[in-house]
Formats: structure tokens, sequence, C-alpha cells
């Protein structure tokens, strides 16, 4: 087990339902901790009754109630997290219709969080009309042409799971990508750049956790101790931003989705029907330029910074959960030691040669 992992299971108490009126405050927060309680006997005395049975929403709520982690965080950061959630519980279907997530595991995860989410917002009363546009506006985006910029760009096309990727850019950049094979690589912290949109900017070399402390806040504890390190508590999490030095990443999609052209701003997509060759090429192509680097391909761990915690050696292929829609699969060029010399990484081009045998250019203009 790595320490942050231990950390975490040193903070991971069953959770106690008493605390003194001094851990509150305000009388609302009080009072909404008290009801938590009443409504966890509630659904506790049900489930006796029914066989240990509860509907999942049901046993969601009972699990919240019984370790409500978001309890102390300030309204920002709750709405923040409701927006992240609310963003990733659809999608945009071949209708061109909103729908749920097609994917039943995603798809109960995140309706989990959402339940959990909603008991937050519920005793705040901060979900009104005031903050509630800012988890629906990217939605009206889609829309605001009529029929959305995915769905008339790759109509009623099927993606094949596991076997296809997807490479989102401007029109120009596409044919050149589908005629040469040339790609731009670009170094990790190059996306944490202000000219870059909200999704696809993102500070690639740090991974911000919030580690659940809510039992020690409630017993009036202010930090833990760990290994002879004092790690403060702050509303009920501790903070722990992990940084990770610089890297090369190629990033594209392993599904088609109709959200993503209007939010990555592409006029054109690259579908490429054989990941496998595709990979391979990519590899052999950066090998040649970094022939002492490590390469690495596969599927992004969306993470939530509450309920995951860190495995150090694989931290570049996490990425924070709001981002999960996206379905993002990396190719990853490292240096095999964090003590090779090297100075700031710049961004370069490959060629891999002509694509058309396993790769089409869809446009999305009318």
């Amino acid at each position: 087990m790595n320490e942050v992992a231990r950390i975490k299971s040193i903070l991971d108490f069953k959770y106690q339902r008493f605390a003194s009126e001094s851990m509150f405050s305000t009388a609302k927060q009080k009072n909404a901790f008290e009801w938590f309680q009443t409504r966890l006997k509630e659904l506790e005395k049900e489930a006796r009754d029914n066989g240990d049975q509860l509907e999942r929403h049901d046993l969601w709520r009972r699990q919240y109630y019984k370790y409500p982690y978001l309890f102390f965080e300030d309204d920002y950061t709750v709405i923040n997290r409701f927006s992240d959630i609310f963003f990733n519980i659809f999608e945009i279907n071949r209708e061109s219709k909103i729908s749920p997530r097609t994917s039943l595991s995603s798809r109960i995860l995140f309706f989990q969080l959402f339940t959990e989410i909603i008991e937050e917002t519920n005793w705040r009363l901060i979900l009104n009309s005031e903050n509630a546009p800012s988890a629906t506006f990217r939605i009206k985006e889609y829309f605001k042409d009529g029929i959305p910029l995915g769905c008339r760009m790759f109509g009623n096309r099927e993606h094949i799971p596991g076997n296809w990727l997807v490479k989102y850019s401007k029109s120009e950049f596409v044919r050149d990508m589908l005629r040469n094979g040339r790609f731009k690589i670009s170094p990790a912290t190059e996306y944490a750049k202000g000219n870059y949109n909200r999704a696809i900017s993102d500070l690639e070399t740090t991974r911000h956790f919030r580690l659940k402390a809510i039992k020690e806040r409630l017993d009036g504890e202010t930090a833990i101790e760990f290994q002879g390190n004092s790690m403060p508590i702050s509303n009920g999490v501790i903070p722990l931003d992990i940084e990770i030095g610089d890297y090369y990443l190629f990033s594209t999609c392993s599904e088609i989705d109709r959200r993503l052209p209007t939010d990555f701003e592409a006029t054109s997509a690259l579908i490429i029907k054989d990941r496998k060759r595709f990979v391979s090429l990519l590899r052999a192509a950066v090998l040649t330029k970094f022939a002492n680097w490590s390469f690495t391909a596969g599927d992004v761990f969306y993470f939530d910074p509450y309920n995951d915690a860190p495995v150090i050696p694989e931290l570049e292929m996490w990425k924070n959960f709001s981002f999960s829609y996206q379905k993002e699969h990396r190719c990853l060029l490292r240096r095999k030691s964090v003590t090779d010399a090297v100075g700031q990484l710049e961004p370069f081009f490959v060629e891999l040669g002509p694509l058309m045998d396993f790769c089409e250019v869809v446009e999305g203009e009318f």
C-alpha cells in the first residue's frame, strides 16, 4: 500500500453519529446534521423491516447520511461539484436528443454521486435560479444552431468498442492527419496555458485530491499526524496536491461522442478504425525521436478527488472525473527516470504516412 493510500485508510473510520454544537458554524448546519441522523435512523429501520432491502436511491442516501463527506465544504465547492456531476450523467444520441449515459457502470456511479450532491444542495438551499444556469448553460451550446454539431458530423454511425479512436480538430488539420499522418505531440504543461477552452485546459502535471476527514472534523481535530508530518484538515477534508514531472501527451477519444465536437471547437474528426495499428505507428515514430524514453498507451482512469486514493506510478493516466464524458485515450511519452537530464519540453510533430486505408474523415458542416 502506498503512503497516500495509507493516509486514506487512516481516515476511513466508521462514521460517528454524535457531535458537539461547537462543531457547527450555523444553526442551519446543525439542524441539517440532525435531520441527516433522523433520516438515517428511519432508513435503517426500513431496511430492517424489509430484510435489509432498500431501493437503490435510498441505499445511496443511507450511505451518505452515515458519512456526509461534503457536509463542511463551502457552497462554492458544492455547486461546482454539482455542475461536474450533472454534466456527466447525460449524452446526446443519434436522434439529437439528450439521454442518460449508455455505459451502465458510469451511469450508476454518477447517479449515486448526483443523489449525494442533491442532499447537500437541498439543505443549503443553493440550487436556485442564480446557480443552476451555470450547470445547464453548456447544454444549450450544443443546440444553439439547431441540430448539434456532433450529430451532423457523425450521423447514424455506431462506434466499434475497443477498436476505434477519434481525434477532433479543425478541418485543415484533420485532412493533413489523413493524408500524411501528421500529428502534434505536446508536453503536458502545454494544456495549462490560457489559450485552451474549458474542455481542453487542465493542470496535467498536478492531481488534486480531497481525502475525507469528517470524523476528525466532528471530533474537533484540526490535523492528523502521519509519519511525523502534520496534515491540516480543512472543511472536513485533507487537501492533497500531487505534482508530476512533465511528460508528452497525445490524446484521442475512445468512443464517438456527439457532444465533443462542440466542446473541442472542432469542425472535423479523424475516425481511426484500427487502434492497435495506429498506436504501433505512433510508438515507433515518437521513440525514433526519444529512444531512451518509455511509451505507454491506454484509456484514462477518471478519479473522484473524494473517493479515490492516488496510485503514484500511474497518475499520468488519471484525470479528474469532471472530464469523464470525454472518454479519453492517451499515449504518453515519459522519461524512464526522474534523474534523466532534460530541459523544458517543447511540442513536436510526427508523420506516420498516409492513413487512408484505416482512417476516415468526417465533417460537421451543414
